[in-house]
């Protein structure tokens, strides 16, 4: 079994994670397609949310044993180079779609999507009247939450990273305090759509996911004796995880599902996803998740998840707001497909370069023309 030094302090490329990147952005897709009902959309978002805190906090900690310090600069210029040429050519697409609905230049929507306060503005901001023109920008709703993180998690891990054990303790408080905010909520407002509506969207009331991929991470780096893998890969613990998983999908009570929901999948993901990475016992797993399929579909994730809901917007205006059928699919599915590919090859890809001048390890998809070989399996894993 791997280690919890060994796998933290390097960036070393883990293609499962890869793949579980995949299986999220597959998850949330066929979810907006029209399977919501049977298909957890939402439980997606969660995962995302937890793969960017493990991921954000093993590099953190790879940079800081390293060099002894966060260079902060270099931080935000990577998620800066990461993050905003795919959002801006959506923001472009969206708003040309919007100026031919005949809805006009919204600014509002741009500004809220673009400066990533997207879910408040949604809630608070926005306009009941233009929501058919506006919906178009409303998925970067999750985008807002993990770039919160982004600007305030660096500051916290500087800060409090030479006493371990008092981040990790922070984590788990935050984490708590995030539950018992959803459960306040509830309690003094009741389950009335704007509650649920807002407990699903907002920073405040789903950091936590996000937070249990961060103590994640922490608790592999201070387990040098391997003790938590040990515990988190015996049989009953990790099937128990997996049962505790399908348990948040199955149970249907309101209050749960917008409270304990949330929390109950991301612990559950914090057995399943060491054991699956770090384990042998679940190697066949770890496997599945690191195929070429899934891992290139995961490469892709942050195209597919922005321009999937292009196609989607553009569908529900030109064909009709009834998914599943033919022409629905026919305009949604090539849509946001054709988009993805062109924005990974055109506008993502082209500043990979000068990421790694601010030192990312990225590494990006390499077609057989490139490379006289087959695809790379290598990645960015920030």
């Amino acid at each position: 079994m791997q280690t919890a030094k060994n796998s933290l302090v390097d960036t070393s490329y883990v293609p499962a994670l890869d793949g579980f990147r995949g299986v999220a952005i597959m998850v949330v897709v066929i979810s907006h397609y029209g399977l919501g009902h049977l298909i957890p959309g939402g439980f997606g978002v969660t995962l995302f949310f937890f793969i960017s805190g493990y991921l954000i906090t093993r590099l953190l900690i790879a940079e800081y044993q390293k060099e002894q310090r966060i260079d902060l600069g270099r931080f935000y210029l990577r998620r800066v180079l990461r993050l905003y040429p795919a959002l801006i050519f959506m923001v472009v697409l969206a708003t040309g779609f919007t100026v031919f609905m005949g809805c006009g230049f919204q600014p509002g929507a741009v500004l809220s999507t673009l400066f990533y306060y997207r879910n408040y503005y949604m809630l608070y901001g926005g306009s009941t009247a233009l929501f058919n023109c506006s919906h178009i920008f409303d998925i970067t709703w999750s985008l807002a939450i993990e770039e919160h993180f982004y600007l305030f998690f660096p500051l916290l891990f500087m800060g409090l990273f030479p006493r371990p054990k008092l981040l990790a303790f922070v984590m788990a408080g935050s984490i708590v305090s995030v539950l018992l905010w959803r459960l306040y909520l509830v309690a003094t407002e009741g389950l009335t759509e704007l509650t649920i509506f807002r407990i699903y969207h907002l920073t405040d009331t789903r950091l936590d996911a996000i937070m249990f991929g961060c103590l994640t991470s922490m608790i592999l780096h201070l387990d040098r004796a391997g003790t938590y893998l040990r515990r988190v890969s015996h049989p009953a613990v990790f099937t128990g995880a997996v049962g505790l998983l399908f348990f948040t999908f199955l149970y249907r009570d309101g209050v749960f599902r917008e409270t304990w929901r949330y929390s109950l999948q991301a612990l559950a993901l914090s057995g399943i996803l060491p054991a699956v990475l770090y384990a042998k016992p679940y190697a066949r797993f770890k496997e599945i998740l690191s195929r070429s399929s899934l891992v290139t579909i995961g490469k892709l994730s942050y195209s597919l998840y922005l321009f999937h809901w292009i196609g989607v917007s553009v569908a529900e205006n030109l064909v009709g707001g009834e998914r599943l059928t033919v022409p629905w699919l026919l305009t949604a599915v090539p849509l946001g497909l054709v988009l993805s590919l062109i924005s990974y090859q055109y506008v993502e890809k082209p500043t990979a370069g000068l990421r790694k001048r601010f030192g990312s390890t990225v590494e990006t998809i390499q077609t057989n023309d490139e490379t006289g070989s087959k695809p790379s399996r290598q990645t960015a894993i920030s």
